[in-house]
């Protein structure tokens, strides 16, 4: 039970940021590296801010304020002069890549390149079922859950999740149709910024942080949405979810040097055996399951 709650925790953040990187490249097709640095800089605004002595309420918010804003300027001073030039995948990619290493960077220049904590002391710890969990766990499991249904519900219900599952699904149609689909695109890229932000500082709090620790996070987050299927919102998820909790059974039952290995190994299986994921059609595109 300890391993499978371990692996659940750890798997909710994984699909938060998947469904991070997932709700730019649907509609875009964008491989949104920058989010990584977004990722990144997200607990360092929190950590700063807390020297400062805000409350956490706010320090939260102003980080994931901070992402937000950073993850528009990337649509608006970068990728979407791109797209006006019909620029191809692989310059998105190489751009997105630059802006990566340029908050990176920042981050270095300003605190740092070593490992921080946001929380001060001794975590508090809870017995479910036989299994210990710490407050941050907790805290981690809870926020992600909620994040991932309220997104999942406006999604679903709301006009404008309808619009968004539609420029999805065939961005030209959508816009043929008289749709304004620039502003579709700045709602998700704030959307990623807010995942991205909000799954960094979820898993700092619980582990703490780097400026490098991004990207890794990234590398998951694709691997989670390939596995789930990458024509649906909901497969990245799932995907993180199952990615989580199978990196905890590795943890346990091998060493932690293999994650690694076994997630690359996973990704090899499905791309060879499923490569449209598991909630995936052939044939066919799917904006959402």
């Amino acid at each position: 039970m300890q391993i499978l709650i371990n692996g659940l925790v750890t798997g909710l953040t994984i699909a938060v940021m998947a469904l991070a990187f997932t709700v730019v490249y649907l509609p875009t097709h964008i491989f949104y590296i920058a989010l990584a640095g977004i990722y990144a800089i997200a607990p360092f605004l929190s950590w700063m801010s807390l020297q400062w002595g805000w409350a956490w309420y706010w320090s939260a918010m102003f980080s994931i304020g901070i992402g937000i804003l950073l993850s528009l300027i990337c649509e608006w001073l970068n990728h979407a002069p791109l797209d006006r030039k019909m620029a191809s995948s692989g310059a998105h990619l190489v751009s997105s890549l630059g802006l990566y290493i340029m908050i990176v960077q920042a981050i270095a220049i300003i605190w740092g390149n070593e490992t921080k904590v946001l929380r001060m002391g001794l975590d508090a710890t809870y017995t479910i079922v036989g299994a210990i969990i710490t407050q941050a766990q907790v805290i981690a499991a809870i926020s992600s859950v909620l994040v991932l249904s309220v997104f999942y519900v406006w999604l679903k219900f709301s006009q404008l999740g309808l619009q968004f599952r539609a420029l999805a699904d065939n961005p030209k149609e959508f816009m043929l149709k008289g749709y304004n689909a620039r502003s579709l695109r700045l709602i998700a890229f704030g959307i990623s910024g807010l995942l991205g932000s909000l799954s960094g500082l979820l898993v700092a709090y619980d582990i703490g942080f780097d400026p490098q620790g991004g990207l890794s996070a990234l590398l998951l987050a694709v691997v989670a949405t390939i596995i789930g299927g990458r024509q649906s919102f909901l497969g990245a998820a799932l995907g993180g979810v199952l990615l989580g909790v199978l990196r905890s059974q590795v943890v346990w039952f091998l060493s932690a040097r293999w994650q690694e290995a076994v997630t690359f190994l996973l990704l090899a299986i499905f791309l060879f055996v499923r490569p449209q994921g598991i909630l995936g059609q052939k044939g066919r595109l799917e904006a959402e399951s």
